[in-house]
């Protein structure tokens, strides 16, 4: 059965992300992590895939541009989010800020700003701004000056957590920062990892996550353990509207296991996360997001966390490890060759969907419903404003995988 492609309006309405566009209104009421964080003391990985990419004009690889914008080291360092060029720093106090690029002075880049104690200082001419965007000083101007109290530059909320720094870059008060298991749970090991400066629009890469079909195609190819744990089988898919994004239920009878996954709008993706080859039974759990850094680039960051049972953790067998950094290289190289081959934002008017994409057709239709509300001034699904902002999100019930159960063996 054939369904209905995308127009071409619909397709930019999808995958612009820069302020004003009808994506990136939605996209910005929402929390999105923007790098690993200089103070996280656990494991952290980076994916060193060596292909060329260009960004802004210079050379350099999808690992080496992933470093240098979201490995972050503590200084003032340049990141472009939703098509907005920015600077990611922490004061002397520790307070990290992320603030507009260029100082609305003489537009002089703060990625050359000296840290204070209360704030960045232009290295031009020293007008200082603290977390907030607000002006603390103007050394030139005399001392009877109040000028510095009608300057507000642009800068937008920063918080810390699972090692990873999260950015509001919507209008208002922000909701609540979303503290799912994965991210917020503390009895085990957790590894953040970076998985690379993908050239490719940030829907482009979402909707893999909805399209169980390539998991036996794709990856049952030449290497990888993946082959060993799916099989030849093609799984039989199901997915179900939820409260935050869609569940979706992949049966391979054959296999006599079912793996359930959690797309979380407007980027995540929870995941059960076997470990290599199915053959060790332990739980782990995953969440993969892609924070648009414009329309044509998307940051891949990923979490993974070995729970303790019993109080005790696992006795990891040889070549096993708590991150998937290593394991999974081939897998990952096979993901990005689908979707960055498709070109920086694929012209999906020419596309034909079939049955076995109605996955992709209903995160569509829920992202078209959340721009809906942002356009109709209500929160879009998943903003969450109200309750415990402590709670732990426990998604353990809608996610599985027959691979991990039962614990342990």
């Amino acid at each position: 059965r054939e369904v209905p492609m995308l127009s071409i309006e619909d397709n930019k309405t999808l995958t612009q992300v820069g302020p004003g566009t009808p994506a990136g209104d939605w996209l910005r009421r929402y929390w999105h992590p923007i790098a690993i964080s200089d103070r996280w003391d656990g494991i952290k990985t980076h994916w060193d895939y060596d292909r060329p990419l260009t960004f802004e004009g210079e050379a350099g690889t999808v690992g080496s541009w992933a470093d240098r914008l979201a490995n972050f080291k503590g200084a003032p360092t340049p990141v472009r989010l939703m098509g907005e060029d920015l600077v990611l720093f922490r004061d002397g106090t520790g307070k990290p800020g992320l603030i507009g690029k260029f100082c609305p002075h003489r537009g002089t880049s703060m990625e050359f700003g000296r840290i204070e104690e209360d704030g960045i200082s232009c290295c031009y001419h020293g007008w200082t701004f603290d977390v907030a965007g607000n002006c603390l000083r103007m050394p030139a101007e005399p001392a009877y000056s109040t000028f510095k109290n009608k300057v507000k530059h642009k800068a937008y909320p920063v918080a810390e957590m699972a090692g990873l720094l999260w950015a509001y870059m919507g209008p208002g008060v922000p909701p609540l920062l979303p503290r799912f298991d994965v991210f917020a749970r503390e009895d085990g090991v957790r590894a953040v990892e970076n998985f690379g400066l993908w050239p490719a629009n940030y829907f482009q890469i979402c909707e893999n996550s909805v399209d169980q079909a390539h998991t036996t195609i794709l990856h049952g190819g030449a290497g990888g353990e993946r082959r060993d744990i799916w099989g030849s089988e093609m799984p039989r898919t199901s997915w179900e509207e939820m409260d935050l994004g869609i569940k979706a239920t992949a049966d391979r009878p054959g296999m006599n296991y079912k793996r359930a996954s959690y797309y979380i709008l407007p980027t995540m993706n929870r995941l059960p996360q076997p470990w290599p080859g199915g053959k060790f039974k332990w739980p782990r759990i995953s969440a993969n997001w892609r924070t648009p850094v414009d329309d044509h680039h998307t940051l891949v960051l990923s979490v993974c966390f070995t729970p303790k049972v019993d109080g005790k953790l696992p006795d990891l067998p040889d070549g096993m490890t708590y991150h998937v950094g290593d394991n999974l290289l081939i897998h990952r190289e096979q993901d990005y060759r689908a979707m960055v081959s498709q070109g920086p934002t694929f012209d999906r008017s020419t596309e034909r969907l079939a049955t076995s994409d109605e996955g992709v057709i209903l995160l569509r239709k829920m992202a078209f419903d959340g721009i809906k509300a942002v356009q109709e001034g209500r929160d879009p699904l998943g903003v969450r404003r109200d309750g415990d902002p402590d709670a732990i999100i426990d998604l353990s019930t809608v996610v599985h995988d027959g691979l991990n159960d039962p614990f342990p063996v």
